[in-house]
């Protein structure tokens, strides 16, 4: 027996508030139609809406970060040039999730915790390109087969496993996840984990490059999500810091950065013909005075005035006062 959520139990009786023949009339008096100009309008009492739009958009976010991860591990493990993007995040009846798998597709449960049972779909044209490139052949598939052998799925392994961890990580920040592969199998029939009217959160990511294309599809459970939605947000929000909270970490990261320090004995201008006819021996008079202070630049930038000496048998400089920033 199935039973209506408060959501969709509201809605149905919002509808037989307006079959109220009284009320009928009252709408037609105030929008001046007549019931033959009305409009009726399908309404799905079993629409999932259980997450928020910010709750949505947050989930969206974190799985565009894991489709780039993706791509990175899938290029990495199979040593192929490899795009992978995100191309849904849906809410759905678990039957409606389940009828996406048309054909044959290796399908993987697996225990992720605390979310509880998940369903995780590789598309087996993919998977098996996948297979063969994992055992040193080239990746191009012309046939796949409907099953797969125990071998191969324990090949298979190694490449869901990565693409696992990379979800994981990707939503990091919202619950520390766990995972375990329970099950193997390819038909559709024998990946009945929910029952049919149980929402589930629908992650559908498209992997392809040169050799290998196909799909990868998650399902997660919402009754498993649903304890972790206050960690959700729409954006990154950067925890606000005291004034000068960051002073210490930012002094340790940035003393041991080596700046470039000269010293100016002086400056001159010269015609280009007095430049071109400088010989050796000749003599450039500098518009600095004798004794006056000398300007010390820290990379390029004028920051200290002061004089020349000598410790031991170097020249020095000794600063005799810091000079403010110029705008």
């Amino acid at each position: 027996m199935n039973l209506l959520s408060n959501e969709e139990i509201d809605t149905l009786l919002e509808l037989f508030r307006a079959d109220d023949p009284e009320l009928h009339e009252g709408a037609e008096a105030l929008s001046g139609a007549s019931p033959a100009d009305s409009v009726v309008t399908r309404v799905d009492l079993l629409k999932p809406n259980r997450l928020s739009r910010e709750q949505m958009r947050s989930l969206e976010r974190h799985f565009e970060t894991a489709a780039k991860a993706l791509a990175v591990t899938v290029s990495d493990k199979l040593r192929l040039d490899i795009a992978c993007d995100c191309v849904a995040v849906e809410q759905m009846r678990f039957q409606n999730w389940n009828a996406l798998l048309s054909g044959p597709a290796g399908i993987f449960t697996i225990d992720m915790q605390p979310f509880g049972p998940v369903l995780f779909t590789v598309t087996t044209q993919l998977l098996y390109g996948a297979v063969d490139r994992i055992l040193g052949g080239s990746g191009r598939v012309t046939s796949a087969p409907q099953d797969f052998t125990a071998a191969e799925y324990t090949v298979a392994d190694a490449f869901v496993g990565p693409c696992l961890q990379r979800i994981c990580d990707s939503l990091a920040d919202i619950v520390a996840l766990t995972w375990t592969i329970e099950e193997r199998c390819s038909s559709p029939s024998m990946a009945q984990i929910l029952a049919a009217q149980e929402v589930v959160l629908s992650v559908h990511f498209q992997v392809g490059g040169e050799v290998l294309l196909g799909d990868l599809r998650l399902a997660i459970p919402y009754a498993g999500l649903e304890p972790h939605l206050q960690a959700m947000r729409a954006g990154p929000r950067p925890q606000a810091q005291q004034p000068g909270a960051l002073r210490a970490t930012i002094a340790r990261t940035l003393e041991p950065v080596c700046m470039k320090m000269s010293v100016e004995l002086g400056d001159g201008a010269l015609a280009l013909r007095q430049l071109l006819s400088l010989g050796v021996g000749d003599v450039i008079p500098l518009r600095t005075r004798v004794g006056a202070p000398l300007i010390a630049p820290v990379q390029g930038v004028p920051k200290f005035a002061g004089d020349v000496g000598a410790v031991g048998n170097r020249l020095a400089f000794r600063v005799g006062s810091v000079l403010e920033a110029q705008a």
